[in-house]
């Protein structure tokens, strides 16, 4: 929790540095004294240690020559190294790797990269240097309230830029990397394993094995990895705990077996504490094979702890292990309880240990009233119920994050682990094992292998599909998650009457907390837009005085398969307390604007479809259409749309396409619809991607008089922002909706030279994140997301 707080403000480091001595010295005392360390004490030390040294690391400056500093969307040229194999693309576009700057134009650097490799192109394998000519551009989030950080998260996980390989960059090999030699003997072992693996035949079961053994999802599509997550079962995908324990307590049985069968051996030592001391090189093996995330430290903390008390012939206490993992991990890693794979695997042990004995109890009694095949239903039944302890322990940090509640989590996980955690996972470890030695053996295995995890794969995806798989919400907020984990914590900590006060008040808090929470924003009688930040494309939400809701685009990556609706626009809506949308908006079929719309027609109720009637069906397009047509939406093209309405006691125009009149000789930005709302004397304009040829035909029919904002057509791109659609509109506020950053210069300089010149205020989502508009149809009240404009380079 204090490293949740520093986090999140920021705070002085040393006086809480300070209160954790001082808690030390007075804990210190009372267990000198003979007395037992109060809980709240401990609490409160581990508080104001996390605050404190989290504080303290966030404070420090990056070294001199660090990358983040540096990364400015220029060219340069690159000395780096490969510290992991590259890992292919789902989608066929290259590969992925993580290396390490070494220089920069010919200075030291260091830093973290993400490198993508042009289609075509091998990748310098795991341990070599290399150097090569491209982009240095900075890792940034798209901002919007309700959005995931990916700029945090990449920090944490050690990347501070990225750029591109392509076939014009000059990537020449130097030599071995600059490691010592157990390092990179490590890399050079990861990447001949994964060149083994590009010998088995692509497809979603290769995908997962990759993930299982090296820890990398990019091989899998982002339909495959949603369908796990949609399940409840994405901790099958990562190295989590459960395979470092399956590979600790298989090599243990195993090693217990053959050192038993030496009898002179069996004589001498106690062969359970040999094997597993023993069983501890097999698994600290496959952690860093792995990767060595937090979950996978965290299991071989707890198996050392287990290890030494065998040993030394003392009891074991779980807790204990859990909480000296947590210590040593935060040690390590001051940021590690920030991310949410710290937080799940934590939450999903302590689940198990507080559940398993009484659970235990339980099955037993119940297998001792069943009759002669009793212990297998015990069995079955205590793994179904700690299973279902696990999942309503981690769904509501899950849902926060995630914003899915898996409904078929019971039965999902009760065939996908044997398959994945049973039989694909060791199948896949003893054929890397084995493949080091002897890759043909190796390879055999995984052709073994190969079978379980198609048939995980195929399960997970045909579930997934089904229309009450999953159900999506908003999750709970930051107040009702901490009351709900101090609630649990209550009834867990306290004894007597303290536990049904307190963990009851807080219960009732929650109830409380959560309805008012999920009661929808009641209406304001003002005109809202938020221009999202969705990177290079665009996407736009509008709140009406009556509450209506409209999302005009949405965003979207050419040839990626990342959903903006569930990515971005989704969190955005539930953020604002919005769960339900009237009229979707489709300016023109690029992907860059249709390519959150599906995910929003199927799970947020819209009524219409708006759409400039050339939609090619392929694509994000096409699910687009398929979703409106399995929802029952009302589609409306240029024929249909009114071109004066009202919604929700706003205006609305449709300026451009011209009804009836045929636009097949025009570039699709050109056949974009150009939207207008207002309210009182305010307009707001979206004119899509129209191009300077729309915007002179367009500017002498736009109204007269009053006040107006305007979204830069085609994202502020060449010829956009001509000087007779701004001396007719005379906007007070032009904002630009683009990446940070992006290749092509956008806005362009004479699209900003033309909006000053109007004396228009800029704004831009490349620069202030998400950008909101409200006027009262008097007045117009502009905020960004982000109090300072980020810099983005070129």
């Amino acid at each position: 929790m204090g490293a949740l707080v520093a986090a999140a403000w920021q705070p002085v480091a040393w006086p809480f540095l300070g209160l954790t001595a001082l808690g030390l010295a007075v804990g210190l005392g009372l267990l000198s004294w003979g007395r037992p360390l109060p809980a709240l004490l401990a609490a409160l030390i581990a508080f104001c240690w996390g605050c404190g040294y989290l504080a303290l690391h966030l404070a420090a400056p990056p070294p001199e020559g660090h990358i983040a500093a540096l990364a400015d969307n220029a060219r340069h040229e690159l000395v780096v190294q490969a510290e992991a194999p590259a890992e292919p693309d789902a989608e066929g576009r290259g590969f992925a790797m993580r290396a390490q700057a070494l220089r920069l134009d010919g200075r030291p650097a260091s830093g973290g990269l993400r490198l993508s490799f042009a289609p075509g192109l091998t990748p310098p394998p795991a341990g070599a240097r290399f150097v090569f000519t491209g982009r240095l551009r900075p890792i940034v989030a798209m901002a919007n309230p309700g959005g995931f950080d990916y700029e945090a998260y990449a920090r944490r996980e050690g990347l501070a830029a990225s750029s591109y390989v392509g076939k014009r960059g000059a990537l020449r090999l130097l030599g071995p990397a600059d490691l010592d030699a157990l390092a990179l003997a490590l890399a050079r072992a990861r990447q001949h394993i994964a060149d083994m693996l590009g010998e088995l035949p692509p497809g979603p079961g290769r995908a997962l094995l990759r993930a299982l053994i090296l820890g990398q999802r990019g091989e899998m599509s982002a339909k495959l990895r949603d369908a796990f997550g949609d399940l409840g079962a994405a901790h099958l995908l990562a190295i989590s705990g459960l395979h470092v324990g399956l590979v600790w307590g298989v090599c243990f049985l195993a090693l217990r077996l053959a050192l038993a069968a030496w009898p002179a051996l069996a004589l001498r030592w106690a062969t359970p504490k040999l094997a597993a001391l023993l069983a501890l090189l097999p698994a600290a093996a496959y952690g860093a094979l792995a990767g060595g995330e937090a979950p996978t430290l965290r299991a071989l903390i707890m198996i050392a702890c287990l290890t030494g008390a065998q040993l030394f012939d003392r009891r074991y206490d779980p807790l204990g292990g859990l909480a000296l993992a947590a210590l040593i991990i935060v040690g390590l890693w001051p940021e590690a309880p920030l991310d949410l794979s710290f937080q799940l695997s934590f939450l999903a042990v302590g689940a198990i240990l507080l559940a398993a004995a009484p659970l235990a109890r339980w099955a037993r009694a119940l297998g001792r009233r069943s009759g002669r095949m009793g212990w297998a239903l015990g069995g079955l039944a205590g793994w179904l119920c700690l299973s279902a302890v696990v999942g309503l322990a981690v769904m509501p940090l899950g849902l926060r994050h995630f914003h899915v509640a898996p409904l078929l989590y019971l039965p999902a996980n009760a065939l996908l682990i044997p398959l994945v955690a049973m039989l694909a996972l060791p199948l896949a470890l003893a054929g890397a094992g084995l493949g080091l030695l002897w890759p043909a053996a190796g390879l055999w295995l995984w052709r073994l292998a190969l079978l379980p995890a198609d048939w995980a794969c195929d399960i997970a995806l045909a579930w997934a599909a089904m229309p009450w798989a999953a159900w999506f919400t908003a999750g709970p907020s930051v107040e009702v998650l901490v009351l709900l984990h101090g609630a649990a914590l209550a009834m867990i900590a306290l004894r007597g009457r303290g536990r049904l006060w307190l963990g009851g008040a807080l219960s009732v808090a929650v109830l409380i907390v959560g309805a008012l929470q999920a009661w929808p924003p009641a209406p304001d009688g003002k005109l809202t837009v938020w221009i999202l930040d969705v990177g290079q494309g665009s996407s736009a939400v509008i709140r009406t005085p009556l509450g209506r809701v409209l999302v005009v685009d949405g965003g979207g990556w050419p040839g990626s398969d990342f959903d903006f609706g569930r990515r971005v626009i989704a969190p955005f809506l539930w953020s604002q307390g919005l769960d339900r949308v009237d009229v979707l908006a489709c300016s023109h079929d690029h992907p860059d604007h249709v390519g959150g719309l599906a995910f929003i027609a199927q799970h947020f109720g819209p009524r219409q479809l708006w759409h400039n009637g050339h939609m090619s069906g392929r694509g994000w397009s096409g699910r687009l259409l398929a979703a409106a047509e399995a929802q029952g939406l009302a589609i409306l093209t240029p024929a249909t749309i009114p071109r004066r309405g009202q919604i929700g006691g706003a205006r609305t125009r449709l300026m451009w396409p011209p009804a009836g009149q045929p636009m097949d000789g025009w570039s699709e930005n050109d056949r974009s619809l150009w939207l207008g709302l207002g309210l009182g004397r305010y307009f707001v304009w979206l004119p899509g991607d129209a191009g300077p040829k729309v915007e002179a035909l367009v500017a002498p029919r736009l109204p007269t008089g009053g006040r107006h904002a305007l979204v830069a057509p085609h994202h502020g791109g060449k010829g956009s922002c001509g000087q007779a659609l701004l001396r007719a509109l005379r906007p007070e506020l032009i904002v630009f909706s683009c990446g940070c950053p992006n290749n092509f210069g956008m806005p362009r300089p004479q699209a900003l030279d033309n909006s000053r010149a109007v004396g228009a205020r800029l704004l831009s989502t490349k620069h202030h994140g998400c950008i909101k508009i409200v006027t009262d149809g008097q007045r117009l009240e502009v905020s960004t997301f982000l109090q300072q404009p980020r810099a983005c380079g070129g």
